[in-house]
Formats: C-alpha cells, structure tokens, sequence
C-alpha cells in the first residue's frame, strides 16, 4: 500500500462520526443490506478504498471494502422488487487478487437479470477495474483515473535476518528466496498467471479479445476519462447523478423482459408458460397430421405425387385441397393415376352430381361441391385458410 493511500485511511478514521450523515444524503438504506443504498428505483453500492477479500478492521473502520460484502449488497439488490437497476459507485486503487475474480464472475453472471453499470469516480485501478468491467456499462469522470491492469506482488528478501529454516526435501520450490534466481522464477510464473486470469477475464467482461486488452489497455498503466474511453476501457464520460439519473428513469419494458429474465427472477411463471408451449405444440402437431393425413385420401389416385407433395408442405386447408385436387386431376385424363378415377366417379355419383364425362362450367361447379360434400361427409368441417 502507497504513503498516500496510508493517509486517506487514516482521515477517514478521523471523519468515521460523519460517516452516517454522508449515507442519509445518499439515499436510503435498502433493507438487509450491508453498505448498499437504494435512490429511485437504482441501488449503489458503494465500493470504496483498498478492495479485501474479507471484511476487518479495515474496511470496518478505514474506508476499504470487502469482496464478500459487495457481493452480499449486490445479490439482495437483484432480488429486490425495490431495484430495478444496480450501479457499482467505485473509487479504490484495487487490492487483494484474492476474491476479486469470484466477485467480477457473479457481476458478469448477473447481466439480463437488471442493469448493471459501474461509475468510477476518482480511481477505478487494478482490481477495482477488474470488477468494473463486468458490469453491462463502465462510466467515469472526466478526471478518474482507470486502469493498471495487471498483477504485482511485494517480497521481502530472506537475506540477513536472524533465522534458520529448513525445507521439505520433497518441496524444493516451496517458498523460495525471491532474491534468488530460481525463487525470482518461482514467483514470477505465479504472478503472470494471475495477470492471464485478469487479463483474459477484462477481455471477456468487455467483449473484446486478449490482444485487443494488451495492445490498447495499457499494459499496466492508466488512463484520465475521455483517454480510457477512446481505448475502450469505459463506455461513456458522465458524472454519478448522471448516470443514476439515467438509470432511474430506465422502466421494465418488453425489451427487458426476457426469457432469461423471467427464468431468473419469476421461475413458476417460466415453468407455467413452458407447460403452455408444450400443450400448444402437441395440438398443433395433431391437427397438422389430421390434415396431412385427409389431403393424401382425398387425392389418392388423383394426381401426381408432385402435387400431392405440393399440397402437403402447402399450408392449404383440406377443404381448398379437395378443389384443387379435382381441378388439377381433370388437366391430364391420359394419366396413369386416371385408371382409378372410375372409383372417384362413384363415390360422386353417391352424391347425387354429374359424372366426370360431362363438360361445361356447370360440371366444373358441380364437382367443387361434390368435393366440398365429400369433406363435410369425411367430417372436414370449418372455414378455408391459408
């Protein structure tokens, strides 16, 4: 920790009476929250100071926030009918690796659920942008500082102090000297691991690639507002009311509501409407089978298989089938399939309408009744539709 950062915890100590009046101002304590705080329909939650895995004495009484605190304002807060959207107030230098990848992951997991966006007010570095990232939309001043991507560590050399320590012969690598060439390599492959986590972790957040992260993010340094939005770093320069404003005023429409969202926060409805889908499509199923099944007894031996084809992937009724089947088998009276029209012929004769050696329009008429009878008798009642 920087001499600075030292310092501000220390006032903030010494301001630790103020600390209540400065949350009335900020709106209202959302019930069974730790820090988080509800104004219009948009909760924040507040992500201050040095970032550390566990709450303690320092982030009870020296300004720093814990990991598993946000975490528990941020999960209350997607449950609340209270909130409708989330936005992460942040002003930290970052912190503890430790925790902080967890913490970005249930944020990004979030997304759909509710708005999420972050506000970086001040400093958004290392793991504080880390988390920012994960949020649907990444906000600053134009002054805030955001950035510093990467992972560093502090040792202390095992050179000229007073102790002996002896080492399991089975783990030589266990808590090498890092003053040592071999213990520099130990801890540098460790800390570049965890540098490809957050690495590949930003360029998920932000939909980008890895490249993408290390050509124009910086490498490690950082960036004043309008700078870190034109790489890509945050989405718009704006100031907190402003985004609260905004977020606020953002009501449930259609575009909200989606299967997700519905899946998330209200799965007896999901499971009620799946039930429904289910119903609707075996019904649908059957009646198109009905109808299939209808269109090949009405022009077996009628037509050729093409146009019995036709009619099946056509979404014609039965009823302008039977039409369309007697006026297409009258086209081609030389056709093979003609042999069986004698049986067509009688079953209309049952019907009381002239044969189909007679000619004339009054024919023509004749038969699309016949064929409409025959499907009133066949028990196909019901409107034509296409």
């Amino acid at each position: 920790m920087t001499e600075e950062a030292l310092r501000l915890m220390l006032s903030v100590v010494e301001r630790h009476a103020d600390i209540d009046a400065l949350e009335k101002i900020r709106g209202d304590r959302l019930n069974n929250s730790e820090k988080a705080f509800i104004r219009g329909g948009v909760g924040v939650i507040p992500v201050r100071g040095p970032l550390f895995k566990r709450a303690n004495l320092m982030t009870e009484h020296c300004g720093a926030t814990s990991y598993e605190t946000v975490l528990r304002d941020f999960h209350q807060m997607l449950a609340s009918d209270q909130v409708r959207s989330i936005v992460l107030d942040i002003d930290s230098p970052g912190g503890e690796a430790n925790g902080c990848s967890e913490l970005a992951d249930h944020i990004f997991g979030a997304r759909g659920q509710k708005p999420i966006a972050a506000y970086v007010g001040g400093t958004g570095a290392s793991a504080a942008y880390w988390i920012a990232s994960a949020c649907d939309r990444v906000y600053g001043s134009d002054s805030s500082i955001i950035g510093s991507i990467g992972v560093q560590s502090a040792l202390q050399s095992e050179k000229n102090q007073n102790e002996i320590r002896f080492v399991s012969s089975q783990s030589p690598n266990k808590n090498r000297d890092p003053s040592t060439e071999d213990g520099a390599r130990e801890v540098q492959a460790v800390i570049d691991g965890l540098a490809e986590v957050f690495i590949s972790k930003v360029a998920r957040n932000r939909g980008i690639n890895r490249d993408m992260v290390l050509g124009k993010f910086g490498q490690g340094s950082v960036f004043i507002g309008s700078e870190a939005q034109k790489r890509g770093l945050i989405d718009e320069v704006s100031t907190l009311e402003n985004v609260i404003s905004n977020y606020g005023a953002q009501k449930m429409t259609t575009d909200n509501i989606t299967a997700e969202f519905i899946a998330a926060n209200h799965p007896a409805i999901a499971e009620h409407f799946i039930r429904i889908g289910a119903a609707g499509e075996n019904d649908r199923f059957k009646a198109e089978k009905t109808r299939v099944e209808r269109i090949r007894t009405l022009a077996e031996g009628q037509v050729s298989g093409e146009f019995l084809q036709s009619l099946v992937e056509s979404e014609v009724s039965v009823q302008d089938a039977a039409i369309e089947i007697l006026m297409e088998s009258k086209k081609n009276p030389k056709a093979p399939w003609q042999a069986i029209r004698k049986d067509h012929d009688r079953s209309l004769s049952g019907l009381d309408v002239p044969p189909s050696q007679s000619t004339g329009l009054d024919v023509v008429a004749s038969e699309q009744d016949a064929a409409i009878e025959l499907a009133r008798k066949l028990g196909l009642t019901g409107g034509t539709h296409k």
